[in-house]
């Protein structure tokens, strides 16, 4: 960990600097480092929330996890993320490649934060999007 507890992949992301984030990934750097503990975010998260989609595609083609915890404090996981700035593209990615949003011990929490972040911040297409999908799994 480096800069405000980040690693320098989760800098570059969050930051624009995709010349070095990709220096990072040839080098193999780890898609799945945890986010910081106060208000960090993980690679994946980061692009959520900045909502560079073809970033997020290739992170999880690498093998990032789309449901990876968010910061303790302040923390939002990648859907989370997406929804609270009005990413639809993203969100409906995330939730093509996996993200929770039924399972008892995490998906319904990151559900139920996800279209509260979509509403507060004037985004009700994407709180749509969360519900319709959510409706579909049955």
């Amino acid at each position: 960990m480096g800069y405000f507890g980040r690693t320098a992949l989760q800098a570059a992301i969050d930051e624009g600097q995709f010349e070095i984030m990709d220096q990072l990934l040839v080098q193999g750097a780890d898609v799945n480092a945890p986010a910081a503990e106060d208000a960090g975010i993980t690679a994946l998260q980061a692009a959520a929330i900045h909502g560079y989609l073809g970033i997020a595609v290739r992170l999880v083609e690498l093998g990032a996890d789309v449901n990876a915890a968010a910061a303790r404090n302040e923390g939002r996981t990648a859907l989370e993320g997406a929804s609270e700035h009005g990413r639809i593209d993203m969100v409906q990615f995330l939730l093509n490649a996996g993200a929770d949003v039924q399972s008892p011990e995490f998906g319904e929490e990151q559900y139920r934060r996800a279209v509260g972040f979509a509403r507060e911040n004037g985004f009700p297409a994407v709180a749509r999007v969360l519900e319709r999908h959510r409706s579909t799994l049955g």
